[in-house]
């Protein structure tokens, strides 16, 4: 089972952010700016343009519209947000997850911050989710910030952090910034892992079948393996807690979150399901939680 024997220190020396200049947009603003003061990172702000060809007639001209977002652009580089803060504005048109992809390559972006309108059902059947598949897919872990996610209004520090596993492989990639970031940042670090309620055991089970385990013998077990995952010679400021909870993963995890400053998550690819219905844990925790969630996808290593 994977191990972080040292926390790998997290570089955001390039934050890539992403706005409509919707206020949703306006509460990401608050977390790229933070961790960029936090770790001196410069901050390139863009607004992605349709294609021009693609605008429908009764929208407005698109010369006019790139006008109007240039204006915006500038007038967000000359707020307060950017006081003291390196940073580049970027206007450019296509897809969102394609051209955030490519500027992730061109500027070496260590991570991209995009809010979420947190659609779900047919909302989301019909219109899909352009942060989930930025969190999916992305080069570079991808902080989202839900309708429910209030400003970060601190002095930039993080004082709790809540990693979620289901001890598969694409989880553990979210482990290293978990731990990372809660030794940046002196931070609690809780690691938590949702199981299935479990039945109770049958005192003469059929042959061939699986004995059925009950809750404590499960938590257990289970608190065990979250514990190997951070050995004992580690940096953290706290010592870690070990959380093993019952019930369904997304709302399970967002309970547990009330308190965290951050929620850290290792992501699977996008599937057909979780792309267009919202089934996806990932997704479901990002729109519902109170606080940002750090996704650390497939595609990325620390």
């Amino acid at each position: 089972m994977p191990t972080v024997a040292a926390p790998t220190r997290v570089k955001l020396q390039n934050i890539l952010f992403a706005t409509d200049f919707s206020p949703s947009a306006d509460s990401a603003l608050s977390y790229a700016v933070n961790l960029a003061r936090r770790y001196d990172a410069e901050v390139f702000s863009v607004n992605v343009l349709p294609h021009a060809p693609f605008v429908e007639a009764a929208q407005p001209d698109p010369a006019q519209t790139r006008l109007l977002a240039e204006q915006r652009m500038t007038d967000l580089a000359r707020s307060e947000s950017f006081r003291a803060i390196r940073h580049k504005e970027l206007i450019d048109e296509g897809e969102v997850p394609e051209v955030l992809s490519k500027l992730v390559r061109e500027h070496s972006i260590d991570l991209i911050v995009i809010s979420t309108g947190g659609r779900k059902g047919p909302a989301k059947l019909l219109l899909g989710s352009v942060a989930e598949e930025v969190f999916r897919n992305a080069e570079c872990p991808v902080l989202t910030v839900g309708p429910h996610a209030a400003r970060w209004e601190s002095d930039g520090y993080l004082r709790h952090i809540l990693y979620a596993t289901d001890f598969g492989a694409e989880s553990i990639h979210g482990l290293p910034y978990a731990v990372s970031l809660a030794e940046e940042n002196r931070a609690r670090l809780t690691l938590l892992h949702v199981a299935p309620e479990p039945g109770v055991a049958l005192p003469e089970p059929e042959p061939g079948t699986l004995p059925v385990f009950d809750r404590q013998e499960v938590e257990a077990s289970t608190q065990s393996q979250l514990r190997a995952l951070v050995p004992e010679a580690n940096t953290l400021w706290h010592e870690p807690e070990f959380k093993v909870e019952f019930g369904s993963p997304a709302e399970t995890i967002v309970k547990m979150a009330e308190t965290a400053d951050m929620i850290v998550l290792g992501v699977k690819r996008p599937t057909p399901l979780t792309k267009h219905l919202g089934a996806g844990v990932a997704y479901r925790v990002a729109c519902d939680a109170r606080c940002p969630v750090l996704s650390v996808g497939p595609r990325y290593r620390v």
